[in-house]
């Protein structure tokens, strides 16, 4: 059977995890990936450059891992996230934050604007034609001299080679650069590359975390072949390790 001819890039709609097994897989993928770490790093290094750090916004903050951490860089922090669970998680540890339980494209904040908003691997679940004006309504809400962040998988390396063993992985990084560099002026965009470690000591937990970077529930069905992909490929004297390449693509409003 070849997996590609029933993968992602083929015209079907995403079948979402339970709320229970995303959070499974979700803490699985942190638990044994140095990814969080590493991007506070380089998010770190963005916001730096601040003039201010007034209000951060964090669009699909997920669990919270980059959220937190970075929240306390800031005076407010707005968080826009869909997940009715994490929503709730906000609004019982963190009752500071401002929350709003919707999705990004369908939110509507008014006349508020932001030091500093991050898109940390979101683009995903809206059509690729639809990137820039998300990115544009983003830039609306940004303070002169703010920074838009967005994190992206990398078109290449291991995942990536992971990816398109079951799917058509074809984000168009490169073309989002362009066109982000054709709205806003090549001196508002900068981009950065790093790269984490994926490491389990069971196979079971790398084929939880490679359904977890396919999104899509649909791939379920795909699982002994994950294993055996995994088991010939990311087998190591001590476990499974996989090399997960990102971009940072940053937009300034100078």
């Amino acid at each position: 059977m070849n997996e590609n001819e029933e993968g992602l890039g083929q015209s079907h709609s995403i079948e979402m995890e339970s709320d229970a097994e995303y959070q499974r897989q979700l803490t699985t993928f942190i638990n044994c990936s140095t990814e969080k770490g590493i991007e506070l790093v380089k998010i770190g290094e963005v916001f730096s450059e601040l003039h201010h750090r007034r209000s951060f916004l964090d669009i699909g903050a997920g669990g919270g891992d980059l959220t937190i951490p970075i929240s306390q860089s800031f005076e407010k922090t707005t968080i826009v996230e869909p997940n009715e669970k994490q929503v709730s998680f906000f609004h019982r540890r963190y009752p500071n934050f401002t929350v709003y339980n919707n999705f990004w494209e369908d939110i509507d904040l008014g006349p508020e604007r932001y030091d500093f908003i991050l898109c940390s691997h979101i683009l995903y679940y809206i059509q690729e034609g639809r990137w820039a004006s998300i990115i544009d309504k983003m830039y609306a809400h940004l303070e002169s001299n703010g920074r838009i962040a967005i994190v992206l998988q990398s078109p290449i390396g291991e995942v990536a080679t992971f990816f398109n063993q079951f799917t058509s992985y074809d984000v168009n990084v490169l073309e989002l650069w362009r066109e982000l560099i054709r709205r806003y002026g090549d001196s508002e965009i900068d981009v950065r590359y790093f790269m984490n470690e994926i490491w389990t000591d069971n196979l079971e937990d790398m084929v939880t975390i490679g359904l977890f970077l396919l999104i899509d529930a649909h791939f379920k069905k795909f699982a002994k072949q994950m294993s055996d992909y995994f088991e010939a490929h990311h087998k190591t004297d001590t476990g499974y390790r996989l090399m997960q390449d990102e971009i940072l693509l940053t937009v300034k409003k100078s």
